[in-house]
């Protein structure tokens, strides 16, 4: 997904921050805890795996990004996982990888190299991310066979196969849907309307486009 880096560098600032986040996260985790073991079922496992993949699932649609810019001769500048204080650091095709405390979302950066057929390596590079995601959901939807993915059952392990099929297949549809992400920066474009504008805007806004990154703070990065 693109958004703004300084949206992601900014941490919180506030004990209430902290605490709001906190509070939130330990509320909603336990009345789905009370739910579940509530008349339990292994079926019900379901809802809070699908959570729990949704985690590593940021990192696999990151990579995708990476990887392809990095096929295409891009260098890596940097790629983050989540927002808030930075709890490991580590790298990835021998740039920074950052993972942060809360990691539901994340970017890339890396330095596009003007050549021809920009747009479309562009719209290719915004697909990537959304696309290993897609490409996982279906094979595991392939492996499992159509018929019997559909079917619940008291599995744990076909349970952990559908949930990271699920959500999978709902954070690329979610990130292929062509809308502006807010950010306290402005409006930046989504994976789907980052394919949109790489596509179908005129050659003069795409090349001022180009331009404005190249002469912005970070010159040489793109977020995804």
């Amino acid at each position: 997904m693109k958004i703004d880096q300084r949206h992601y560098d900014k941490k919180p600032s506030t004990l209430g921050e902290n605490l709001f986040i906190y509070g939130l996260t330990a509320v909603f985790l336990g009345l789905m805890l009370l739910e579940i073991f509530t008349n339990y079922e292994p079926r019900k496992l379901a809802a809070l795996f699908f959570i729990l993949w949704w985690l590593p699932l940021v990192l696999v649609h990151e990579f995708g990004h990476a990887v392809v810019a990095n096929a295409l001769g891009w260098q890596i500048q940097r790629t983050v996982i989540g927002f808030g204080r930075v709890i490991y650091q580590g790298q990835l095709f021998g740039a920074p990888l950052e993972l942060r405390l809360i990691p539901i979302e994340g970017f890339v950066q890396f330095n596009p190299v003007y050549s021809r057929g920009m747009r479309y390596k562009h719209a290719l590079t915004y697909f990537a991310g959304p696309g290993i995601e897609l490409l996982l959901a279906f094979s595991i939807i392939l492996l499992m066979g159509w018929d019997n993915f559909f079917v619940i059952e008291d599995n744990y392990k076909k349970l952990l196969c559908q949930a990271l099929a699920y959500a999978a297949l709902t954070g690329a549809i979610i990130n292929l849907i062509p809308m502006g992400v807010v950010t306290r920066d402005g409006e930046t474009p989504n994976d789907g309307l980052g394919i949109v504008v790489s596509l179908f805007s005129s050659q003069k806004t795409y090349k001022k486009t180009i331009a404005t990154e190249r002469d912005s703070d970070d010159p040489n990065s793109r977020p995804f």
